[in-house]
């Protein structure tokens, strides 16, 4: 019973969409096979019956409770389609969003095949001892429920043998990949050394690196450039720089290396070029890992690099000592004198969000320094709390994100927003999650205290953290 009850109500988003219709494809055979032992009887019951001597069973008084259970048991599959599909078709005809507690259609999903179990056994026991008909109907109230759960456990077991079979052929092309084990760009540091020359701005057209490279092109480069190599091709040479790993493509073979590597073209971040790319972890589980791009000076050849450190790009194209730090203007987005007051004031709280929260904080304390701006503004913002899976500011790559936002209204007529975005990989976990935007006045009582009582809250205080983004826009 507990399955059916794993199976119901909101666990539904934890499951592939074709495996609940799977499930009521066999629930329906299983209720026809049913129906022609019930309702068909066989010559030799008749002849066996007549025989005895007793008296026919459809002269016998029925045993409702029986009756009851066998049609409580046989209905139920119908209060599953009515919680999966028949609550969306009505949301689709009609028009409405459906946004109410399900709690009680979870609760008569888990209950429902008990009362018909414990009624068709009641049933069984006191039409044995006052002679009544309709015991079948008594015993197909107790197979069914069971049958369900036995339905469930085969479809499970088999999802898990083709999800292992799945994941290890995953797997082995990863393994094949030849950016396999270099993870994620960490943390940017060194900022101050300008590496924009090299990088492949948004926009860039790829096509237009058609000048012709050789093979011993690529392996005095190579040399040149990297400190160890690890391993090496016609198209491309993969070594270390400092620690970090940096692979070296030849310009005019770089749509074959993509393509033999099992990798989609180059997405964008921040408006420049990236290389994602998915890995396998936990049970069939998959993650995003997200590389840096550039561009040797000579449009030669592309460097894909996990190395966050601008210091050790610089020295990579400049040669080690050779890279200073650029000496930047001194700039400040911060409105002059003469701006909006109320504008200058959420200026200096983004500044102080971009202050105290990093990525090494836990979510408790990052939505603590988030809620102590708010409290500010004396309750005249908004807040929008946002959480699900998506692409955030542009990215190709998704992530589950953890977002709080503050909008406000300045002096000018204009509206502003201040976001924190917290963002994470993708697990099965938190692809489970639908896309979510609630505002505090949308809710009773303390807005930051129902945060904190979410299931996104509760899941994303575990997880660990891929990175933070905060910015302000005008909408």
């Amino acid at each position: 019973m507990k399955a059916l009850a794993i199976y119901g109500g909101a666990a539904v988003s934890d499951l592939d969409f074709h495996f609940v219709v799977v499930f009521f494809v066999l629930t329906g055979v299983l209720l026809l096979v049913t129906g022609l032992i019930l309702f068909v009887p066989s010559a030799r019951r008749k002849a066996k019956n007549k025989r005895a001597g007793e008296i026919p069973e459809q002269k016998k008084k029925l045993s409702k409770l029986c009756l009851a259970g066998f049609i409580i048991a046989a209905l139920y599959p119908l209060l599953l389609a009515f919680d999966y599909f028949g609550l969306m078709l009505l949301a689709f005809k009609f028009g409405i969003r459906l946004n109410f507690d399900r709690t009680w259609l979870d609760r008569a999903e888990f209950f429902v095949p008990f009362i018909a179990v414990i009624l068709s056994i009641a049933g069984v026991i006191t039409a044995g001892r006052k002679g009544k008909a309709g015991k079948k109907f008594g015993v197909a109230g107790i197979v069914l429920p069971n049958a369900y759960v036995a339905i469930i456990v085969l479809m499970i077991i088999g999802n898990i043998v083709i999800l292992i079979a799945n994941n290890s052929k995953t797997v082995r092309i990863q393994e094949k990949r030849e950016v396999f084990t270099m993870g994620n760009v960490g943390k940017q540091e060194n900022t101050d050394y300008d590496v924009s020359q090299y990088r492949i701005p948004e926009g860039y057209d790829i096509k237009s690196l058609n000048i012709s490279v050789s093979e011993a092109e690529l392996k005095e480069y190579s040399e040149s450039k990297l400190q160890t190599i690890d391993s090496s091709s016609d198209k491309s040479v993969r070594g270390k720089f400092q620690k970090s790993d940096f692979i070296i493509v030849r310009s005019d073979r770089l749509v074959e290396w993509l393509s033999d590597n099992n990798l989609n073209n180059f997405g964008y971040r921040n408006g420049y070029a990236v290389l994602s790319y998915d890995y396998t972890w936990e049970f069939a589980a998959t993650g995003t890992y997200t590389l840096d791009v550039y561009k040797d000076p000579s449009d030669k050849f592309i460097i894909i690099t996990n190395c966050g450190d601008h210091k050790i790009i610089a020295e990579f194209f400049e040669g080690i000592g050779a890279a200073v730090p650029t000496e930047k203007p001194e700039e400040s987005e911060e409105p002059k004198e003469t701006a909006d007051p109320e504008a200058r004031r959420k200026y200096e709280q983004l500044e102080f969000l971009k202050d105290n929260i990093n990525s090494d904080m836990s979510l408790h304390d990052i939505v603590d320094v988030f809620e102590k701006t708010c409290k500010q503004s004396a309750g005249k913002d908004k807040i929008i709390f946002k959480y699900g899976v998506d692409r955030f500011n542009g990215r190709m790559d998704e992530y589950f994100g953890f977002c709080l936002t503050r909008e406000y209204k300045a002096e000018d007529g204009k509206t502003y927003q201040i976001h924190v975005d917290v963002l994470y990989g993708l697990t099965v976990k938190s692809r489970s999650f639908k896309k979510t935007q609630l505002t505090n006045n949308e809710v009773d009582g303390d807005f930051f205290e129902y945060i904190r009582n979410s299931d996104a809250y509760k899941y994303a205080q575990t997880a660990k953290i891929y990175e933070i983004q905060i910015h302000m826009n005008e909408i």
